[in-house]
């Protein structure tokens, strides 16, 4: 009996280090539940700026199941987040260009949307990657037509900075928010995503796997050792064997 009671206490001190250890993502998304079509209307998400939703499918997917969201020209959408993240904490997402003359924007804050970005960033038809440091933007790096890379961005709330990295290549470096009609240091805190093109120029793009949490998020995006929940459902599974 005493031997059970050490190892239901170890489990629960198990499920409690592992929630701990992922408890820093507060929302994850990868969108294989959603129903296929307008992304408007599930789980929260909107249409932004006066422009169309964006559209859930399987044709082009990170992995070898499920969906994403296909961004188009004239599409645009976003979602607001409760709770107070402030300090540091990143945003990680999978990103795929196919073709089209028109650019694939990004904009990450908590003031007002869009002209109160905090990280502001797109892919151009040429795949090359921007971001706005302030006002003032600047090619950081290149990607690839046709293939899903990983994007990371790290905000700190206390410094009015992000960083960015791309397939965990650091290419941006304590770059400035953007902020409100680019004044900057306005953000208090991280509370919405919001991506798409706002124009009738042809694009085709994708999203996947979105992650936001307290951090750096050094292993988002990352393949995870098994998780607390699973641990604690095969210990159980044993110690049931034993009784």
């Amino acid at each position: 009996m005493i031997t059970l009671k050490r190892t239901l206490a170890f489990s629960f001190g198990l499920l409690f280090l592992g929630v701990n250890a992922f408890g820093n993502v507060w929302y994850s998304e990868n969108f294989d539940n959603f129903k296929d079509g307008d992304i408007a209307g599930q789980d929260d998400w909107k249409t932004a700026m006066n422009q169309k939703t964006c559209q859930i499918g399987s044709e082009v997917k990170r992995g070898d199941t499920g969906k994403s969201v296909l961004v188009t020209e004239n599409t645009m959408v976003t979602r607001n987040f409760k709770g107070t993240h402030d300090g540091t904490q990143y945003v990680s997402l999978f990103t795929q260009r196919e073709k089209g003359a028109g650019t694939m924007l990004f904009y990450i804050g908590g003031d007002a949307i869009k002209w109160g970005g905090a990280a502001v960033f797109n892919v151009s038809p040429d795949a090359t990657i921007t971001a706005l440091d302030g006002t003032t933007g600047q090619a950081v790096g290149q990607a690839e037509l046709g293939e899903m890379h990983h994007f990371r961005i790290v905000l700190d709330f206390k410094k009015k900075t992000y960083d960015f990295y791309v397939d965990d290549e650091q290419v941006v470096d304590d770059f400035g928010f953007r902020g409100e009609g680019g004044k900057g240091g306005v953000n208090p805190s991280l509370s919405w995503i919001f991506f798409g093109w706002d124009h009738p120029t042809e694009l085709t793009a994708y999203i996947d796997d979105i992650e936001m949490g307290d951090g750096e998020g050094e292993t988002a995006g990352k393949p995870q050792a098994v998780s607390a929940a699973d641990k604690l459902t095969t210990t159980w599974g044993s110690i049931k064997q034993r009784l």
